[in-house]
């Protein structure tokens, strides 16, 4: 039978005749002796007989008059029974699965990583998520695609149902940026929200609710517009 241990990794118990194969040995031998053509076998039992030939005759049915009344092959067997019993029972037990392992796990992975909150897409039940770092990420390159803005920040807000809890739906962006000087601030904001949701809508699969745009800094002015000036 094999099972796992706490890192995963699959382990094999050890048969009943190997246990007693190494438990029966003398005190003090070695784990792996060197074969010898003198002594008795340490594989056998006591009694001489081979455990996995009294174990099979036992399982069949088919054991003999000696493994029926010798000693060792019933305190063999009798080991066998309860080790047998044992390893059933943990075969049977159940592995208990929390409803929110995969948010656990992508919790820590998130802590781990830090690449943010995760904003789900899709339908509920497609467990589709992107990470609100990659989100971030290109809705800053598109706001840097306007002349002369800088994007200074973003952060996105996931739609979240009544517990709390996000799920598919309009999210909430807030983007801290940089502005040319003597730019109409108004008109700017409004090309960039419109950039914003149209990235967000056809590149990351994103619906905006709404884009905060907070202006934490003036620019200097492109060369053509001082050159109007």
């Amino acid at each position: 039978m094999d099972v796992t241990n706490e890192a995963g990794d699959a382990l094999r118990l050890p048969s009943a005749a190997e246990l007693l194969a190494t438990t029966r040995q003398a005190p003090g031998a070695a784990a792996n002796p060197e074969p010898t053509d003198t002594g008795p076998d340490p594989e056998l039992l006591a009694c001489g007989r081979d455990p996995e030939a009294v174990l099979e005759h036992a399982a069949a049915g088919e054991s003999d008059e000696h493994e029926r009344s010798c000693p060792e092959c019933q305190a063999l067997l009798r080991d066998h029974s309860v080790l047998d019993q044992v390893t059933r029972e943990w075969a049977e037990l159940p592995v208990p699965v929390p409803d929110d392992l995969g948010s656990r796990v992508m919790r820590l992975v998130r802590a781990e990583l830090h690449t943010g909150r995760l904003l789900p897409l899709g339908e509920p039940d497609e467990q589709l998520m992107l990470t609100e770092t990659a989100a971030a990420r290109a809705l800053r390159a598109a706001v840097d695609a306007e002349p002369g803005v800088q994007a200074r920040s973003c952060r996105i807000r996931p739609f979240e149902n009544r517990a709390g809890a996000a799920v598919p739906g309009p999210v909430t962006v807030r983007l801290s940026v940089g502005v040319p000087y003597g730019e109409p601030i108004h008109a700017l904001a409004d090309r960039l929200r419109e950039r914003v949701r149209r990235t967000a809508a056809e590149r990351l699969g994103l619906d905006v609710a709404r884009v905060d745009v907070d202006v934490v800094g003036l620019e200097p002015a492109t060369g053509d517009r001082r050159a109007d000036r």
